[in-house]
């Protein structure tokens, strides 16, 4: 293996876990937010950062994901 290997980031060809994803509008995205588990909400909060950067997502992500660790730590 060369240091250019290491050194590669990986390739963004993995699935989101919203259909169509890359092309909806934040209402739409607001839709399905509400039924993600946390995984599938910090996927797309990665994503939003490193390719959209949209502000407004990114905030209803991260309050989506904050939300769902909060409930996590309920739990008993």
């Amino acid at each position: 293996m060369s240091d250019l290997d290491d050194a590669t980031p990986a390739t963004v060809t993995q699935e989101l876990p919203v259909l169509d994803y890359k092309h909806l509008p934040r209402l739409e995205i607001e839709r399905h937010v509400l039924g993600l588990d946390e995984d599938a909400t910090a996927a797309l909060l990665r994503y939003e950062c490193d390719h959209r950067a949209r502000t407004p997502v990114i905030r209803l992500l991260t309050a989506r994901l904050r939300h769902l660790r909060a409930d996590r730590r309920k739990q008993p």
